[in-house]
């Protein structure tokens, strides 16, 4: 915390060269350097239909592509846990992890220009797919916006807005490179492994973190077209711990496992000695529980010098977006993307299968790969109507690839999605807002009961219709309903309604929102075991039924030229939330998807801004959260949010000369200490020097832990050249903070990194 303070004390009496704004700034203007500008920033996720953000009926954040610049971020991660309290980024097995308010990224909608996207990983959507260099603004809506968007839409919405050209010709290029995060020479693989093997293992492992971004666009009036490309290399790295974790069990929950032992038969037919039952799906033996504490227990358990592995990765992204307009009543869409991923992970890991197998098997990475089409019409009657009718085709694949070149298909997403939309300003207090689409979901996954090629699919088909009613300037309401009807669950009605009411500088908004979300195909039908200790399961459940949830929120926001403040106050009931929840069968842990009856999370958001003077502005974000859940002790919530978060951040901006530009960044992000369940497994191997199986010292349960609070702290500088070239040096995790226990609920935050960016950028007017 000491760190913290002192690195934004010395940034904001850096920034402002004595000490504070002085008169010989007052000539450098930035762009919108008042607040109350920013407030007329137009927005459209909240209902569909274009707002400002004094009018939206629920508070709604904006990143802008300015933002996104200035603070030198790289990936969607990073400019979501900087700018909002409450959101963290975990690495799980798959990658990384979202926790938003609370709430794990099933119930976060994630979209890129109103249409989401496929190839989700426990509802995490391939980040990846999200360039920064693209993005025109983020838009974030938190709370449940099922009427509009549908399932998963329980907890929040982000809604990525892309650019589209708007000079005559307009040509940007940037490159941007970070230090090494680790250096990975000393990387092996056992086995038969070659010695070019192991090289391309380390090369792979060593890549550089390198971001390019091009795009070239036109624009004529009535012909836009902007064509992207953008690559990115990210080195990987691990995280190991250097402190003991204190692990406290309940009494019966630390259960000692023992091989199961099976005879050995002799050449005569007679037994001569016992063995271990060996599960050949794992190598390992079969593992029942031979005894349990009779009282509570402290564990210490020390690091595990496997540590936890952030993979690196190499990706492209190419887009094309056609936009013409026809005339006055008609405007026309097209667009596409393509995207390619390879994911480089470490051989041995927390993450791997389990500390015998440890480097003794083929190394294998994965691939990744997909596609999206969107064609539009925009039909406007007049100037009360407008249509919209829209087709978009989003396609994911995954694959397991492998030094020998083998490929195994692992998963393939599909979305198809048609729209008619439909808004009517019907007289002078109303706008409504009516959609009618369908979604069809396709999946093959390769833990699908038959494999592969066993296809599941499902259908929605929905109705919603919304109302903004303004009865006078001060007051304003929202009103909405939605019905869809999906193949396999039936029909499902969802309401919502706010109201909004200005007095003077004071808005007050209040808000109910019904949301849903029908359980996904893999959480219906995958069964998947373990690859660890013992004989686990993961399995999926045709009778679940659909999650619901009551969201209420109530928000007072105080606005001036200089100054924005507002405070609001969330809570969700949730109803049939689906869990993973743990029983025997026989020998076999099996962890399945199940309903729990209810469930509530709730907090205090406080956000302000403020303008302390020309070109220099503060942000702050602080939220508080509690949960209560009736899940029993089996169920198996492996990442847990922390109760207290913050974000922080200064910007200033001047004119060095009349054609140099300087903005300096930073951001300051608090995460508290928080208090867990976890179930990770005890292994000694100590007594197996003999070589011997049933030596093997294995012990399993769920306990509680405790994970310290941290502060993460960047700064940037950008210097910007007659608009046209830009240079931005910068620096990630100053306190060079790395977490001291490892494990699922740590910060995945690399070791301290410099970065350097270049850019051009060309306009030519109209």
């Amino acid at each position: 915390m000491k760190k913290a303070l002192l690195c934004t004390v010395l940034f904001l009496s850096g920034v402002t060269g004595r000490g504070f704004c002085t008169p010989g700034n007052e000539d450098a203007v930035p762009r919108k350097d008042t607040l109350s500008v920013e407030m007329q920033d137009v927005v459209v996720t909240a209902t569909r239909t274009p707002l400002t953000l004094k009018q939206t009926p629920v508070i709604t954040r904006i990143i802008t592509a300015r933002d996104l610049e200035s603070r030198g971020v790289a990936t969607i991660q990073e400019a979501l846990e900087n700018e909002l309290a409450g959101v963290e980024f975990h690495q799980a097995g798959y990658g990384s992890s979202l926790s938003f308010q609370g709430l794990d990224a099933r119930y976060v909608l994630f979209l890129v220009d109103g249409e989401r996207m496929a190839g989700e990983t426990y509802g995490n959507v391939d980040y990846a797919r999200l360039p920064i260099a693209n993005i025109e603004r983020i838009e974030i809506v938190r709370g449940a916006s099922s009427v509009l968007y549908g399932s998963n839409a329980m907890g929040a919405i982000v809604n990525i807005i892309t650019k589209i050209p708007k000079q005559r010709v307009e040509v940007n290029a940037s490159m941007r490179y970070g230090t090494p995060y680790q250096k990975n020479g000393d990387e092996t693989l056992g086995g038969t492994n070659t010695d070019r093997d192991i090289r391309t293992y380390r090369n792979k492992l060593d890549l550089p973190n390198l971001k390019g971004d091009l795009s070239v666009g036109f624009n004529t009036g009535k012909l836009k077209s902007l064509t992207t490309f953008s690559y990115r290399s990210v080195d990987a790295y691990k995280l190991v711990g250097t402190k003991d974790e204190v692990r406290h069990y309940a009494a019966g929950e630390l259960k000692k496992m023992t091989p199961k032992m099976v005879p050995v038969i002799g050449p005569g037919g007679n037994v001569v000695g016992m063995r271990p039952e060996m599960d050949p799906s794992t190598g390992m033996p079969v593992f029942v529980v031979g005894s349990t504490n009779l009282n509570d227990t402290t564990v210490i358990v020390p690091p595990d010098d496997r540590g936890l592995s952030v993979s690196g990765w190499r990706d492209i992204n190419v887009g094309q977006r056609f936009d013409y307009v026809l005339s006055e009543k008609f405007r026309f869409e097209l667009s596409g993307n393509y995207f390619n991923k390879h994911r480089y992970d470490f051989n041995g890991s927390i993450l791997d299968e389990n500390p015998l197998s440890n480097n003794s098997k083929p190394w294998t990475f994965e691939s990744y790969e997909g596609y999206n089409v969107k064609a539009l019409m925009e039909h406007s009657p007049n100037e009360n109507n407008k249509v919209y009718l829209s087709f978009i085709r989003d396609e994911y694949f995954r694959r397991q690839d492998s030094l020998s070149g083998v490929t195994l298909p692992k998963q393939n997403h599909i979305y198809n999605m048609p729209r008619l939309l439909w808004t009517l300003k019907a007289g002078e207090y109303n706008r409504l807002t009516t959609g009618l689409e369908l979604i069809n979901e396709q999946l093959h996954f390769d833990l699908n009961p038959l494999g592969y090629d066993d296809l599941k699919s499902m259908n929605t088909g929905s109705l919603y219709v919304q109302d903004e009613i303004r009865t006078q300037k001060a007051l304003s309401f929202t009103v909405g309903v939605r019905a869809d009807w999906n193949n396999r669950f039936g029909w499902h009605v969802t309401p919502k309604a706010s109201i909004k009411y200005n007095i003077g500088k004071f808005t007050i908004r209040g808000n109910y929102a019904n949301g849903y979300r029908n359980p996904s195909l893999k959480e219906l039908y995958m069964e998947f075991q373990v690859p660890m200790q013992g004989q686990t399961y993961i399995r999926g459940n045709a009778n679940l039924k659909p999650e619901t949830n009551h969201y209420l929120s109530l928000a007072g926001e105080f606005t001036t030229s200089g100054f924005n403040m507002s405070a609001t106050l969330y809570n969700s009931y949730f109803r049939n939330k689906i869990d993973v929840r743990g029983h025997m069968e026989e020998t076999k842990t099996i962890l399945q998807y199940e309903n729990v009856r209810r469930s509530e999370m709730g907090g205090l958001e406080l956000l302000a801004r403020w303008r302390i003077c020309k070109g220099l502005f503060v942000r702050a974000d602080y939220n508080y959260l509690f949960q209560i859940d009736d899940a029993s002790q089996e169920s198996t919530q492996y990442i847990y949010p922390s109760p207290h978060t913050a974000t922080f951040q200064a910007d200033y901006s001047f004119s060095a000369s009349p054609g140099c530009r300087i903005n300096l960044n930073a951001t300051l992000r608090y995460v508290g200490a928080k208090t867990y369940e976890d179930f990770m497994p005890i292994v000694d191997l100590s007594g197996m020097g003999s070589g011997s199986m049933k030596d093997l010292k294995f012990w399993m349960g769920s306990y509680s832990a405790r994970q310290q609070g941290y502060v993460i702290c960047n700064a940037a500088v950008n210097f910007d050249f007659k608009d046209m070239f830009g240079l931005s040096l910068g620096v990630d995790n100053i306190g060079n903070y790395r977490p001291k226990v490892v494990n699922f609920n740590s910060a995945t935050t690399p070791r301290r990194n410099m970065f350097v960016r270049i850019s051009y950028a060309f306009a030519s007017k109209r």
